[in-house]
Order: C-alpha cells, then sequence, then structure tokens
C-alpha cells in the first residue's frame, strides 16, 4: 500500500486497555493486505456515532511512525457505510483484480 491513498474497508469494535484513551477503535477487514491488528487512525465522532461492529469505506494509507504502522484517514474526510455484503463485495472485488493483474 506504501505512501498512496486507497479504499479500504474497516470495522468498528470495542477495544480496552492499550494506550488509547477511546474505547471504540477501528480495524481493517481481512482480506485487504493489510493485518487485521493494524489500528486506523481516524474520526472518534465516526466511530462513536455509530454502533460498534459498523463497517466504513474510508480513503486511507499506511502512516509509517515511531509507533507501530497503522493505517490514516483525516477526521476531516467524507466516509461510507456499507453493509456486510457490500463490504464482501468491495473486498472480493479487489481481491480478484489484484490476482488478474499478475
Amino acid at each position: 500500500m506504501g505512501d498512496y491513498y486507497r479504499d479500504v474497508i474497516i470495522e468498528t469494535f470495542r477495544h480496552t486497555g492499550g494506550s488509547s484513551k477511546h474505547t471504540i477503535r477501528a480495524r481493517p477487514m481481512p482480506g485487504q493486505d493489510l493485518s487485521t491488528s493494524m489500528r486506523v487512525e481516524c474520526s472518534s465522532s465516526m466511530r462513536e456515532k455509530h454502533a460498534v461492529g459498523t463497517l466504513f469505506k474510508v480513503r486511507a494509507k499506511i502512516k509509517d511512525t515511531a509507533q507501530e504502522p497503522h493505517l490514516y484517514t483525516s477526521w476531516q474526510w467524507a466516509y461510507e457505510i456499507v453493509s456486510s455484503q457490500q463490504a464482501a463485495d468491495f473486498i472480493a472485488k479487489k481481491a480478484w483484480g489484484k490476482s488478474e493483474s499478475r
């Protein structure tokens, strides 16, 4: 993924412990060549306004800092709430396109 932005499906989950003061965090969904243990730096109001487990399509990139690498999307950018089926279709299409381009 590198230093460029791309569309990614993320999900919110409840997280306790760790260094963050926020209990609702976000992570990428499986199947996108991103670790599901990777965290997403995104709008806290987006995460808190919607139910835990909500799926979002966001524009994000890997941010490699002194902390562990994580996904970054601006808190000011638009996001799209997607259904489980829309997320699965999006991920499958991206995976299919990747295998076809090889």
